[in-house]
This record gives structure tokens, C-alpha cells and sequence, in this order.
């Protein structure tokens, strides 16, 4: 079974190049269509082409993107781009060593368009190929604990993974025959053999974050040598994390973590560049705030404003911004108030908060200090004061909106210890595709 899943696997991924390939040329033609009115330079001669195409399947190929191992949207994304960014460089430097005289702004061009194009059609290929049940993935969870149960939600909520939970296995006897995040519990691990020949299962992932080495040890005793793949999924607490890499040291495994927030130098990085992008904000949603401004006024003639006490970077007391959606000095919403809060414009002055150093695009949820101490316990909340509060955040667009604090927690400091440009970017889109789809 695990061979032919294999030459299946091939064959997508021959068929993806294809895609790919056909993608790569279209974006050209369009730029040939748009600078040269449809009339191919010589530059764009069929070598020309076969090049820039082998180039960018080589590059594909070495970035694994026709492996499918990429299990997140977002990941393919990000692997697309930079191999993109690599690609535009070696494509450049061959039309100078061939003494092109071809525009570097027509080649950027063309990868310009590639990029959304490709990323479109590799969803579309992946979501046809989840839907006809080809290319799914089988995986058991070892462990029926919290840990296991987020990360089966996780992939529920991830379609493009093209992954199956078969269902769990778990050691507790309290735990049999029951049913976690909608998948059954199996057995217990001595029943795994049983459930891999009966279940076909390709990967599996240890999700019992509290397991002993030895206990380890034992579970890839069992498990090695029969599935693909064996993820191991450690507590969010950890310094396993998502910006962690491991090297190789002399046959010894040695996991490297970032500082993430913890780094002035990422605060700095991270503060430039959302007070630049606030200011871009700012000047393009002014008409929308003007609009906003004007209306709410005009609905009881009370004040635009209504700032609301937080507490930001060290535990410092601001005024944040948003606009007033109740009506003056009575209980409920404006007419204005309803539409405002329904796309989240009133919370857009808080751009000027960006402005001031006050507030992060992204970051923690903006609490009082005791709210604060209260959803998050003292110590956790004196490190979420390390970093300022965030218009949006990792935990705001999850699909996790339970008050479970501990949870809560975890997503702030896993974020904190995590933070990225790339996840602030997948954070900020993700908070207005949930904007406009209500889910926010």
C-alpha cells in the first residue's frame, strides 16, 4: 500500500511541476502582452524561457515544494516567496552573462505576477485533491491529552494539510472508547500494529508533552520503521518553538531557539516596521475614519471618541483610542455604533496608538493591569508587559475563543517567543479575511 501511495505521490508531483511550469510561462506572456503589446522581444526566445522554467522548478524542487509536506497555507506561502526571491536574482545574472539587454524591472515583473498565480493554483490543486480523497494523509495521535486534542483541532481547521486524524491512541483506561475533538480513542499503543494494518496509517504524531525519555524511546520502538513520518509535538511552554532549528552536531541534536520579542533588536525591527505600515494605514482608511467621525456625531451629537485605560510595555498606563459605538449617556448601540462594530472601525484610531509607541499592530490582547493579572496570573502577566498590546493578535484570530487562561496564556507567550515579521504578516491578513467572513 505504502508503494503505490508513493508512485501516486510522484506522479502529483510531476503534475504540480507541470502546473508550476505552465504558471511560470503564462506570467511572462502576460508581461510580454502588457510591455511589448504581445510581440516577443528576442530576449524571450524559447531557451530564454526553458531556462527561466528549469530554473524555477530546480529551485521549487530543492525548497521541497513538491514533497507536499507543507502542512499550512501559510507555510507554502512563505516557501513560494523565497524561492522566488531566489530565483529572480539567477535569472538576472544569466540575461547579463548572455549580454540580454532585456528591462530587470520586466523580469521582476513577470515573477511579480507568478507569485499570487502560483500560490492560487497550488491551493486550488490542493483543495481538488483533498476533496477527491487523493493524496490524504492517515495520521494516529499518541496521546488523547490536551496537546493532542489542539493540534487535532489544528488540522480540522487546515484543509490544506490534506491530512485524515484516523483517531487516538492513549494509555488511560478513562480514556477508551471515547471521542476527542470528534475522533475515537482506539487503544492503547500496544495496539498500534493493529490499527496501522486496519487504519493504513502513513504519519503519526506524539502529542504527550510531559513524556519521559524512556517512555519515548519506547513509542519509536514501536513506531519507527512503519509510518513516513513521526512528529512530536512538545508543550507550548517548551523551547521546541516555531522559529527553533535543529543542528547537527556531531550526531547530536542540538535545538537552537530565537529570543523572538525578547530581542531588542527585534522590538526595534518589529516597531519600525508597524509604525511605517500604521502610517500607510493611517493616510488610506482616513476617509473611511473622516466618514466614521462625521456619522457618529451626527447620530446624538456626543463625543467621537470614547479612549478606554490599558496597560501597555512595562506595565505603563495608556489612553487607547476607538471610536464611541453607545449611545450618549444611554445603554446600547448607535446606528452607527452596530455597522462600526460589525468591521471592527472602531477600533482603526488605534493606529494613532501605533503612531505614539503605544500599541503594536500585533501583540497581546490590551488588558488593565488587573484584568491582566486576573485572565493571566501575575508572572505571566509581567512577561506579557514585556512587549507592547496589539490592535490584533495570535490568540484574536484562533479558533479558540474559550476564556481557558491557560490556553490563553500559552498563545501570548508562544507568540512572544515566536514573533517574526512572516507571523505578524499571516496574523494581519488572517485578521481581515476573519473581518470580513465574521469570524474575528
Amino acid at each position: 500500500m505504502n508503494n503505490r501511495k508513493n508512485f501516486i505521490r510522484a506522479l502529483l508531483a510531476l503534475f504540480q511541476a507541470v502546473i508550476d511550469a505552465a504558471v511560470y510561462r503564462m506570467s511572462f506572456s502576460l508581461v510580454v502582452l502588457l510591455w511589448f503589446a504581445g510581440k516577443t522581444p528576442r530576449e524571450f526566445d524559447f531557451d530564454v524561457i526553458a531556462f527561466f522554467t528549469w530554473t524555477m522548478i530546480a529551485v521549487f524542487y530543492f525548497s521541497s515544494l513538491y514533497s507536499f509536506r507543507t502542512w499550512i497555507l501559510w507555510d507554502e506561502i512563505k516557501a513560494i516567496l523565497k524561492s522566488s526571491a531566489l530565483i529572480l536574482p539567477v535569472t538576472v545574472l544569466y540575461l547579463y552573462s548572455q549580454n540580454f539587454d532585456l528591462s530587470r524591472f520586466v523580469i521582476a515583473s513577470g515573477t511579480i505576477i507568478f507569485v499570487p498565480l502560483c500560490i492560487i493554483t497550488r491551493w486550488l490543486f490542493r483543495r481538488i485533491l483533498f476533496a477527491l480523497g487523493i493524496l490524504n494523509t492517515n495520521i494516529i495521535i499518541i496521546g488523547a491529552g490536551k496537546t493532542g486534542e489542539i493540534f487535532a483541532e489544528k488540522i480540522v481547521s487546515h484543509p490544506f494539510t490534506a491530512c485524515k486524524v484516523v483517531g487516538f491512541l492513549d494509555d488511560d483506561p478513562h480514556k477508551q472508547g471515547k471521542t476527542i475533538a470528534g475522533f475515537p480513542v482506539l487503544g492503547r499503543l500496544e495496539d498500534f500494529i493493529d490499527v496501522y494494518m486496519t487504519h493504513d496509517i502513513d504519519e503519526a504524531a506524539v502529542a504527550i508533552s510531559t513524556a519521559t525519555r524512556s517512555l519515548l524511546t519506547h513509542i519509536l520502538d514501536i513506531v519507527e520503521f512503519h509510518v513516513r513520518q513521526i512528529h512530536y509535538i512538545p508543550d507550548m511552554y517548551m523551547l521546541t518553538t516555531f522559529s527553533s532549528s535543529v543542528r547537527d552536531v556531531e550526531g547530536m541534536p542540538v535545538i537552537v531557539a530565537s529570543q523572538g520579542l525578547l530581542s531588542p533588536f527585534n522590538r526595534a525591527v518589529k516597531s519600525v516596521t508597524e509604525y511605517i505600515v500604521a502610517l500607510f494605514a493611517v493616510v488610506i482608511f482616513s476617509p473611511v475614519m473622516a466618514v466614521a467621525a462625521v456619522k457618529i456625531k451626527l447620530d446624538d451629537g456626543g463625543k467621537v471618541f470614547s479612549p478606554l485605560e490599558r496597560t501597555g510595555l512595562n506595565a505603563n498606563t495608556f489612553s487607547m483610542y476607538k471610536f464611541r459605538t453607545s449611545r450618549a449617556g444611554k445603554k446600547g448601540l448607535t446606528r452607527t455604533g452596530k455597522l462600526l462594530r460589525r468591521f471592527y472601525i472602531d477600533e482603526l484610531p488605534q493606529l494613532f496608538n501605533v503612531l505614539k509607541g503605544e500599541m503594536s499592530l500585533v501583540g497581546p490582547m490590551p488588558l488593565i493591569i488587573t484584568d491582566l493579572r486576573r485572565a493571566y496570573g501575575q508572572e505571566t502577566a509581567e512577561k506579557i508587559c514585556m512587549v507592547k498590546p496589539g490592535i490584533t493578535g495570535f490568540w484574536q484570530i484562533s479558533n479558540r475563543k474559550e476564556n481557558d487562561r491557560e490556553i490563553r496564556a500559552e498563545m501570548n507567550l508562544y507568540y512572544i517567543r515566536n514573533w517574526s515579521l512572516w507571523l505578524d504578516a499571516v496574523i494581519l491578513i488572517r485578521t481581515f479575511f476573519a473581518i470580513f467572513t465574521h469570524r474575528r
